[in-house]
């Protein structure tokens, strides 16, 4: 009966795949950057002048109403002003060249935050119809699969009846969606810290998980709603909120725990940590959607080389050593943090992310293909030769594109600190370089680095 009940739902989430209107643009943001008053007054400061405080003030009150409309510009149109105001500053004429932005692409298309936002409603109704009717015992399997039907129907057409032709941020959508679906896992944690190993409380482990999904997606729609938060922003929320909870269960299970209410205490712990941890990251960077799409790649290729290290240590045994779960969850949370440094400050547009992350998929099938065709008798070649080829050319198009978005930028604007660098094919060389090494050991030899940074002050 219950596996029926949640038929429905399982399959709907198979189906399930993961942009704020147009209301401030580049080009209006660099007209307001040029006003007459406010450049003359900087210009007037930058010479030594002591300005009046009415003058002071109005320099003061101008950055600020420029602070806050960047940051309620959407990340595509910040990439259009990075790119283009060095020429604008040349020539005024050349923004007539930038082509008109569509008005919202939040109901455009199959691929609109819109439709998955309704998707997601649809798998959520369905759970919430699924849990109320295993809550209530109903045991005629006709209303079961009804109840279902009619809480997922009615979860798409609710919002597409009151929300249609309104106005709905990208944040409002992204941050429900993220809300309805680690609200019902933290509700279930939160079940399991409560019951214990008393798992025939079955129908108390459900309702906290559909009522907790329940308010936190009305609490994140709520947030992308008031909050003035950039995209990269919320991405970062539901990056770090739905990371941080595994990692989490990751490290109990490699403590071996055997209290379920461990598990649950620290998926709950976690995952609070980690919406502090993205507040702080958001607080010091500032992140575009793309950069975060980014980072989920970078962490992806290193938590599938983790967990295949994994599998492949525990190939001829039974039994999983519990510490080796924590190589691929070291290697993605390890990763991300890493990322925001290699990433800071490039500011790359939506579909630079989306590229970075395709063509990273691409560079690790074509890595795979080449072991297939070369052969191999164990499934190392495989999983390392496709990190690799993923790496390459995941670093190829970081780099490429951080050039590209820095290269608009006046010399004496563009940001110095740390830079980092990572050239994996070095590793294939490396292993050249050893076989001749140990065959000549009086000579010195110097191998390159996989990984290297610097810091320009």
């Amino acid at each position: 009966m219950l596996k029926r009940i949640f038929s429905i739902p399982a399959i709907i989430l198979l189906s399930f795949l993961p942009l704020a209107a147009q209301e401030y643009s580049a080009v209006s943001y660099w007209k307001m950057e040029q006003d007459i008053t406010y450049i003359s007054l900087l210009d007037r400061q930058n010479a030594g002048s002591v300005l009046t405080p009415e003058e002071q003030k109005y320099v003061n009150d101008f950055k600020q109403k420029l602070a806050e409309y960047f940051e309620k510009m959407p990340d595509s149109e910040k990439a259009i002003y990075y790119k283009n105001r060095a020429s604008w500053q040349q020539n005024e004429q050349n923004i007539k060249g930038i082509p008109a932005q569509q008005p919202t692409d939040v109901y455009a298309g199959e691929r609109s935050k819109f439709t998955q936002y309704l998707i997601m409603n649809g798998i959520s109704g369905a759970f919430y119809g699924g849990a109320a009717a295993f809550i209530l015992g109903v045991e005629d399997e006709g209303a079961a699969t009804g109840m279902v039907l009619l809480s997922a129907g009615a979860s798409v057409l609710v919002p597409v009846l009151t929300i249609k032709d309104r106005y709905v941020s990208y944040n409002s959508l992204a941050l429900s969606n993220h809300g309805k679906l680690v609200g019902a896992l933290q509700g279930a944690a939160l079940g399991v810290l409560m019951v214990g190993d008393n798992v025939e409380e079955g129908k108390l482990l459900l309702t906290l998980s559909a009522a907790s999904s329940i308010a936190m997606g009305r609490v994140g729609y709520s947030l992308g709603k008031n909050k003035p938060w950039t995209e990269g922003r919320a991405a970062l929320y539901t990056y770090y909120g739905t990371l941080m909870p595994l990692e989490g269960l990751a490290l109990t299970a490699a403590f071996e725990s055997e209290d379920p209410r461990i598990y649950g205490l620290s998926s709950l712990a976690f995952g609070a940590g980690g919406y502090f941890m993205a507040d702080a990251i958001s607080k010091r960077n500032n992140f575009t959607r793309g950069d975060i799409t980014a980072t989920g790649t970078l962490a992806t290729l290193n938590g599938l080389l983790g967990l295949s290290i994994m599998l492949d240590i525990t190939d001829d045994s039974d039994e999983y050593p519990p510490g080796t779960i924590m190589i691929p969850a070291i290697g993605a949370l390890g990763s991300s943090l890493l990322s925001h440094l290699w990433l800071k400050d490039a500011g790359f547009t939506n579909q630079q992310g989306r590229n970075v992350a395709l063509a990273s998929a691409g560079g690790s099938i074509i890595g795979l293909g080449l072991v297939a065709i070369a052969g191999a008798e164990n499934p190392a070649p495989y999983y390392v030769t496709g990190y690799i080829t993923g790496m390459t050319t995941y670093a190829l198009m970081v780099n490429a594109y951080k050039k590209k978005n820095n290269f608009s930028l006046p010399r004496n604007e563009m940001k110095t600190g740390w830079n980092f660098n990572l050239t994996p094919q070095n590793i294939f060389i490396n292993r050249k370089i050893a076989s001749y090494a140990l065959a000549n050991p009086g000579k010195r030899i110097d191998f390159l680095p996989a990984f290297s940074a610097s810091l320009t002050f």
